[in-house]
C-alpha cells in the first residue's frame, strides 16, 4: 500500500466512523492465496470489533485497493448526509468486481420485508 493510498484510507476511516479515534486496518490472510483487509477502532490497549472487511481477493494489493474502493464511496455518501441507497449499498459492499451484488440484494431486500412487518 502506497502512503498517499493509506492517508486516503486513514482519512475516509475518520469521516465514516469519527475522528475520535486511531484505527487499525490490517491485511490478513490465512493461506497466502487470498487476502482480505480489516479496519477496527484502536483504542490503544485493545482494538474494537471489525468495523468493516473487504471480500477475499487474490492479492494484498487487490485487497488494499479494494478497501480504498469501498471506503472512497462511503466517505461520499456520509458526507451527502442522506441515508445510503440500496444501490450505493451495492457498489460499495457487492465486491470488488460486483461478484457477490446478486446474494447481498437478495439479503437486503429480505430484511426490507422483515422490517416492513415489524411492528413498532
Amino acid at each position: 500500500m502506497s502512503s498517499t493510498q493509506g492517508q486516503r484510507i486513514e482519512d475516509n476511516c475518520k469521516i465514516i466512523w469519527g475522528n475520535d479515534c486511531d484505527y487499525d486496518i490490517d491485511l490478513e490472510t490465512d493461506d497466502w492465496v487470498e487476502y482480505a483487509c480489516v479496519v477496527k477502532k484502536d483504542f490503544g490497549l485493545s482494538f474494537g470489533p471489525p468495523l468493516t472487511m473487504t471480500s477475499l481477493c487474490p492479492s494484498s494489493e487487490a485487497a488494499w485497493s479494494e478497501l480504498d474502493r469501498m471506503l472512497e464511496l462511503w466517505a461520499k455518501q456520509v458526507k451527502r448526509g442522506t441515508p445510503m441507497t440500496k444501490d450505493e449499498k451495492l457498489k460499495i459492499f457487492g465486491g470488488r468486481k460486483g461478484e457477490h451484488q446478486n446474494l447481498l440484494s437478495k439479503c437486503i431486500d429480505m430484511f426490507e420485508r422483515i422490517e416492513g412487518t415489524k411492528s413498532d
